[in-house]
């Protein structure tokens, strides 16, 4: 049986896009209205950057992005300071900018979702995958860096 693959740029695209959907067929009260929605393109644009950055970096350093891929290099510089897992949390901090400049309870619901998708799915075996390649120097690291922020 073949099983479709989502992974996490794909998961925010279709999360963004049902957000969106849903805003604008349901009616439901904006908790955040304009001006202050403006706010969201702020997230959305730091969101984005933070995945520019930390997808040139791992370029940089020559090992993948790839979910499924092997590292050959634990990152622990610039964004890898603050949060062992940049990228989504770059994807999550978008995904709440949409949520922001959308300003609809219902909106609201797609950040959460994503954390618990993502933690389930792929967090957990790449963490298995970074002891099993880095060892104690990923032990180490996670002592010292959350997860998320």
């Amino acid at each position: 049986m073949n099983c479709i693959k989502i992974y996490p740029p794909l998961l925010t695209l279709l999360l963004m896009l049902t957000m969106g959907t849903l805003h604008y067929t349901l009616p439901q009260p904006l908790l955040i209205s304009p001006p202050f929605n403006s706010l969201g393109f702020v997230l959305i644009a730091t969101g984005m950057l933070m995945n520019l950055w930390s997808a040139w970096w791992f370029r940089k350093n020559q090992t993948t992005i790839d979910p499924r891929g092997n590292a050959i290099y634990l990152a622990q510089e610039g964004l890898y300071r603050v949060s062992r897992n940049p990228m989504y949390l770059g994807m999550l901090i978008t995904l709440l900018g949409v949520s922001i400049y959308l300003g609809s309870l219902i909106s609201f619901l797609a950040p959460p979702l994503f954390v618990w998708i993502v933690t389930v799915r792929f967090i957990g075996q790449e963490e298995q995958a970074l002891l099993d390649c880095f060892g104690y120097e990923y032990i180490q690291y996670q002592s010292r860096v959350r997860r998320w922020i």
